[in-house]
């Protein structure tokens, strides 16, 4: 199976990466939720998948941008690949992963309905606001704790065909955090 999903994954990188980022991120989100209320909410985990699959083929570039500019697996490369990494993706993946599950749960279940009785876009960015100034900065300062051991496992160890699988694993463990964070 190993093999037929590396030869997948040679062949058709997005793709893979697309697929792979969505299914672990619902396996993540699908933990918190059986775990927390013991109830399963498909919309919610949609979205939040929906989100890290669509994210994937972004990061399996930026980490080949990243190894053009730093190559090798010397601790060297891997410490600036790493940080360059924290430093660039941590902030705004973390503030975009909330406001895309803000918005897009608002939306979908109704949650900021104006008087006439439609989606109000003031109420959805006032939700959105509001969760990002309570939310982001505690989200950048926990992913520096999880991401940058995970980040130089990922440059140090995986090779590149591997690193959306190798992160999407540990996105499952991110993902039940950061949606259980979005969603508290």
């Amino acid at each position: 199976m190993y093999g037929r999903f590396v030869a997948f994954q040679s062949r058709h990188a997005i793709l893979a990466s697309t697929i792979t980022g969505g299914a672990v991120m619902s396996l993540g989100d699908t933990a918190v939720q059986l775990a927390g209320s013991g109830t399963w909410d498909y919309q919610r985990n949609g979205v939040v998948s929906a989100y890290n699959g669509g994210m994937s083929p972004f990061f399996y570039y930026w980490w080949k941008h990243l190894d053009g500019i730093w190559p090798g697996t010397g601790v060297a490369a891997v410490v600036r690949k790493t940080f360059m990494n924290q430093l660039m993706v941590a902030p705004f993946n973390s503030a975009l992963f909330l406001t895309w599950s803000t918005a897009m749960e608002s939306l979908i279940k109704g949650d900021c309905v104006g008087a006439d009785g439609s989606a109000s876009a003031q109420m959805i960015w006032e939700k959105v606001a509001g969760k990002a100034k309570a939310e982001v900065p505690s989200l950048v300062m926990s992913s520096c704790c999880f991401w940058l051991p995970a980040n130089a496992a990922n440059f140090m160890f995986m090779p590149l065909h591997l690193r959306v699988v190798f992160m999407s694993s540990c996105s499952v463990v991110w993902g039940a955090y950061i949606t259980y964070v979005v969603h508290r």
